[in-house]
């Protein structure tokens, strides 16, 4: 075992009942409780600032299905009523520019192959009408500012399409992931008039508005007099060519188009000022990929786009401009929270005082300035909340899950440390029901690690930590380097060191939570999915201190996810070159966990799904082989469908018990 470097240690904790020793309910938070959490999502406020829509997504166990429809509250009384009902596929509500009529996206009929197409709803009564009769679909729309259009995204059909019908459906090949069957046409934009006429495209070419694979980007936002689009332009529909995307402005008259900014390359989400001046956009710092993303500032006109989050100097997770046009709204990890800012285009940002919110998703903003947000707390799901002013405090819109008072949740800390290389770093802990602070009793623990790598586990709520909390493990959530929540040089310092650096930081912290004296050594689990998977493959074929671990839609050959998964290009910067230039191959191979397999010997759960064109099953394939044929006590179970991850309530509920399971096997918290 290596030895982690001295660390310092600070604790922040975030109370619950069971730690401060109160009355509560005998019963802790567990898998029935899960399935009720109501999801809320894509909070839109209307423009007078009185109404606010967002999506509330319900489980259905029976039918294997999150149930999705719209809800609309009222901000003075937060009175709610349901707009849709069985409605399919209910996503993207969008007020009309006057308040008038509601847009969203929904399957325009109960078949199995019904295609997403744009509805508009009128608040003054009335059934939604289908707006938009796209043959396959639409990916994405926008109001024109007048109201009178809609603009969307759509895929080209294919051209070859009557010869894939008579079986002549060979394909070439290019940097799509191995489970395409078939050629990928472009996505472009179109128009179309509200009433559902006179419909045509405004772009056209090999290029793309999306990338198709994994449906990412189509992004649209016009300019306040109409005139204009500012749009995403993809090299290709195919991900592993996005490193090229640039924001181009479409001239809706005559669909002419230039580049916004003369970077060419890495810009994406783009967002027309309320005065028409300007358009921000998302572009990782410098220009390098490997930084997080900044928030730049660029004239309509044309030119560099100045960063006006410098000084934050954290990634951008979500951002909206302000109603007069002088601010932006933006989201980001700072630490173990999540702030959301208040960054004027010239002057320092300010934090808005949300008190123990975390933001999950920003809204819009209303002509009076009210923002509208989703977020939880350490111990309560999301809900929607609204601010008044940049100077207001939060005021909750909604209650969906109330319930979760009545059960017993894990007390949530804040934790630090100082690791390799001087980094100052963090990360979260569960403390299981029933923990004492003081006490003898020492713990089993369950170190679950975030994907990404470009992701952070910061203070708010957490289904899979609180559940597995609640049958008795302390949970440890570690940031390390690539991780978005410290900085550009704390999340660039992943490149050219996709495992060993963010393996020690992971020892660090675990290290930290160990000296508190609460952690029974001999009893801890590590585990993680997608880059998660990845760091637990890397860490149990380098550190033996392991009882059990679970590597789900692990990476474990960084050369397979080059060659066979969506992302191919986009890899690249993560090392330098491609792996088959001499210079970097061997950096490939020793950064990938399976060239470390013949030392593990924890036992080990390895999960995936078949249909994963993130990081490919092949990845588990090896792995499992490689235990199986070392004589470590593996198993290896594979869903039928796909996606990085089971999108299905039932097998989505099936991992995380399968996941717990496991490490209750060999670490015997209950």
């Amino acid at each position: 075992m290596r030895t982690p470097p001295a660390i310092t240690l600070a604790i922040f904790f975030v109370l619950g009942s069971s730690l401060l020793g109160t009355t509560h309910p005998a019963r802790a938070f567990d898998f029935p409780d899960a399935r009720r959490i109501v999801s809320i999502s894509t909070p839109r406020i209307s423009s007078d600032g009185l109404r606010v829509v967002y999506v509330r997504g319900r489980k259905d166990f029976a039918k294997d299905r999150i149930d999705r429809q719209l809800i609309l509250v009222d901000v003075r009384t937060g009175a709610a009523r349901q707009l849709t009902y069985d409605r399919r596929g209910v996503s993207s509500p969008a007020w009309s520019p006057d308040g008038s009529a509601l847009a969203f996206i929904a399957e325009a009929g109960p078949e199995k192959d019904a295609q997403s197409q744009v509805f508009v709803m009128p608040m003054d009564g009335g059934d939604a009408h289908q707006v938009t009769h796209a043959h396959n679909g639409v990916i994405s729309f926008a109001w024109s500012p007048d109201g009178s259009r809609i603009a969307y995204v759509t895929q080209d059909d294919n051209p070859d399409q009557k010869l894939v019908d008579e079986h002549l459906d060979a394909f070439q090949v290019g940097d799509n992931d191995y489970l395409h069957t078939s050629a990928t046409p472009p996505a472009h934009v179109w128009i179309v008039k509200v009433d559902g006429s006179a419909a045509h495209r405004l772009t056209r070419g090999s290029w793309s508005v999306a990338d198709i694979d994994p449906d990412g980007g189509g992004d649209i936002s016009w300019s306040p007099d109409g005139r204009f689009l500012a749009i995403e332009r993809f090299p290709t529909p195919i991900y592993g060519d996005s490193l090229g995307e640039r924001i181009e402005v479409l001239n809706v008259a005559t669909g002419t188009l230039r580049p916004l900014t003369p970077y060419g390359g890495l810009e994406n989400f783009p967002l027309w000022s309320p005065r028409g001046d300007r358009v921000a956009f998302e572009r990782n710092t410098n220009g390098d990929p490997m930084n997080g993303l900044a928030a730049l500032v660029a004239p309509a006109s044309g030119g560099p786009g100045v960063d006006v989050r410098a000084d934050i100097g954290r990634n951008v997770d979500q951002m909206t401009w302000s109603s007069d046009g002088n601010a932006l709204w933006i989201a980001t990890g700072d630490g173990t929270r999540e702030v959301l800012w208040y960054q004027p285009l010239a002057g320092p940002a300010r934090a808005a005082n949300l008190g123990e919110l975390a933001p999950a998703e920003l809204g819009n903003v209303s002509h009076d300035g009210r923002v509208v947000f989703v977020a939880s707390r350490p111990d309560h799901p999301d809900e929607l909340y609204v601010l008044d002013s940049p100077t207001a405090r939060p005021r909750q819109l909604t209650d969906d899950n109330a319930f979760v008072a009545r059960t017993t949740r894990a007390s949530v800390a804040g934790i630090t440390w100082t690791g390799p290389g001087g980094y100052r770093e963090d990360g979260i802990l569960f403390y299981p029901p029933g923990f004492q602070a003081g006490a003898r009793r020492r713990w089993p623990l369950i170190v679950l690690i975030h994907g990404g790598p470009q992701g952070a586990s910061v203070l708010g709520w957490d289904t899979q930590a609180q559940i597995f909390a609640s049958h008795g493990y302390l949970v440890f959530r570690p940031n390390y380097r690539g991780s978005t929540n410290l900085g550009d040089r704390y999340q660039h310092a992943i490149a050219r060191d996709t495992g060993q650096g963010p393996g020690e930081d992971v020892m660090a912290g675990l290290a930290a939570v160990e000296r508190l004296g609460i952690v029974d050594t001999s009893r801890i689990a590590v585990s993680g999915w997608s880059y998660g998977g990845y760091m637990t493959s890397w860490l149990i074929g380098h550190y033996h201190v392991w009882k059990a671990a679970v590597s789900g839609a692990s990476l474990d050959d960084w050369i397979d996810d080059f060659n066979v998964s969506f992302y191919v290009y986009t890899d690249v910067p993560f090392f330098g070159g491609v792996p088959w230039n001499p210079r970097y191959t061997s950096l490939w191979r020793e950064q990938s966990p399976i060239l470390y397999a013949a030392h593990d010997t924890a036992p080990t759960l390895i999960m995936g799904d078949i249909g994963d064109n993130n990081v490919t099953i092949t990845n588990s394939f090896k792995l499992y082989h490689a235990l199986k044929d070392n004589h470590v006590t593996v198993q290896f179970v594979a869903y039928p469908v796909e996606g990085h991850f089971p999108s299905d309530p039932v097998r989505s509920e099936d991992v995380e018990k399968r996941w717990l399971a496991w490490i209750e096997e060999y670490c015997h918290a209950s």
